[in-house]
């Protein structure tokens, strides 16, 4: 159902750049604090294109757009970025330690463009958008024209084709070897040739593939596409606006993580702490005697639903029933979170959970449970993450999780390699 093609790719001129220096996380997770610590490790960082700096004195013809367009075709001109004279496919491994085990885990992908298409039928979501983020990147995509970063998508190899195919590629010299300053190791090799991207094309063409991370990105080049084909009506079908840069997974890789992302109730008028009593009304609570205690609770397996609660001065467990439904949202804890707690007990309306009016989201406990004792929170909410198998079940089912269900990591680098899309730019198998 997919269909994945090599491209032309642009990378960072390993003889102008420190490769370890330029390169940063998506947009999405780079805090002001980065932003700062990202402009001044270099001058040509990659987050001067992707989340560039507002000023004061920003204007249509001046902003934080038009800026990154500047930086990028300088950049272009005078030989920092260069352009591959060749399309090719690249294996792109991440090796990273797992925050929650310690262990040392890696992950590999092919980075391709994949031919863009709606939502629903090879290419699935599994978490709702928003659209002012989507209004940001259309906005960003229009002005310099390539694809910044990679949508991240899971794909299903159930023969195990792709590792045959790439091991002679990964027994080569890479292109790249890099390690970021979280110690964060990115190595990149480039699959050439006719026969290896033929073989990966079959493999890709009869899977589905389900959005891990970037579902705005994918809309937003779904939004540019339709807008370069009003703009070049003459284009054929394989220019390169029709396709966007991913980053491939497969599903079973055993490098796949996914964190909890965890909410933080404040400012809430509604709020009433004898909430964990009514809950023990219908749920078993379970005292835990500090954080600490309520943190391993978090950790052990249970047959339930189980929700952590730290209020200021009281930790508990909450664990529920699962209701018997075979509808695989409803069988999520962050879902019986919002349904049976957020909603059902503290009674937020939907708008009200979409809005953020009242939640907080960070994966960093810690943050949270500081806020608690600051006083500038009233409640935590500790969630367990959901599976890969629980991502793929939803998306199949046509179905998205609530805001913020997943957090997959680690985030695939962005400054590794850019996808341009001018309308000039033809995509094919060679």
């Amino acid at each position: 159902m997919a269909t994945v093609r090599p491209f032309h790719g642009i990378f960072y001129n390993p003889q102008r750049v420190d490769l370890s220096r330029v390169v940063a996380p998506p947009y999405d997770v780079i805090s002001p604090s980065d932003q700062h610590r990202y402009y001044q490790q270099d001058p040509h960082n990659v987050v001067r294109l992707i989340a560039g700096e507002v000023h004061p004195t920003d204007t249509p013809e001046d902003n934080k757009y038009t800026r990154a367009a500047a930086f990028f075709k300088q950049w272009m001109a005078d030989g920092t970025l260069r352009q591959q004279s060749s399309p090719s496919l690249h294996v792109y491994r991440h090796r990273f330690i797992d925050p929650i085990s310690g262990e040392a885990r890696e992950r590999r992908g092919i980075l391709g463009v994949v031919e863009l298409e709606p939502f629903g039928r090879g290419v699935l979501p599994h978490e709702q958008t928003h659209a002012r983020a989507k209004a940001d990147r259309l906005s960003l995509t229009r002005a310099v024209v390539a694809n910044l970063s990679p949508v991240f998508a899971l794909y299903e190899d159930p023969q195990s084709q792709v590792d045959p195919i790439i091991a002679p590629v990964m027994a080569q010299s890479p292109r790249m070897s890099i390690t970021g300053e979280d110690r964060d190791q990115h190595t990149v090799w480039s699959i050439s040739g006719r026969e290896p991207v033929r073989k990966l094309d079959e493999v890709f063409r009869v899977s589905r593939l389900y959005i891990a991370d970037g579902h705005h990105r994918y809309e937003t080049a779904l939004n540019f596409r339709n807008k370069q084909r009003a703009d070049h009506p003459e284009a054929p079908p394989d220019a390169a606006f029709n396709y966007v840069l991913m980053l491939l997974v497969d599903v079973a890789d055993p490098g796949l993580a996914i964190l909890p992302t965890h909410r933080l109730l404040h400012d809430f008028g509604r709020f009433d702490p004898a909430l964990v009593d009514r809950l023990g009304q219908r749920h078993r609570v379970v005292q835990r005697p500090d954080q600490r205690a309520l943190l391993a609770a978090m950790q052990e397996p249970t047959p339930d639903h189980r929700i952590g609660i730290a209020l200021a001065r009281r930790c508990v467990t909450v664990d529920i029933a699962p209701a018997g439904t075979a509808d695989p949202v409803s069988q999520l804890d962050v879902s019986v979170l919002h349904r049976e707690i957020l909603q059902r007990e503290l009674g937020l309306a939907p708008a009200e959970l979409e809005s953020e009016r009242y939640l907080s989201y960070s994966r960093d406990i810690g943050l949270l449970l500081d806020r608690l004792q600051a006083g500038t929170g009233q409640a935590a909410f500790l969630l367990r993450p959901p599976a890969v198998s629980d991502v793929v079940a939803v998306a199949g089912a046509g179905q998205v999780m609530p805001q913020k269900s997943t957090y997959f990591f680690p985030k695939p680098a962005s400054g590794i390699v850019f996808n341009p899309l001018a309308a000039s730019i033809r995509i094919g198998l060679a």
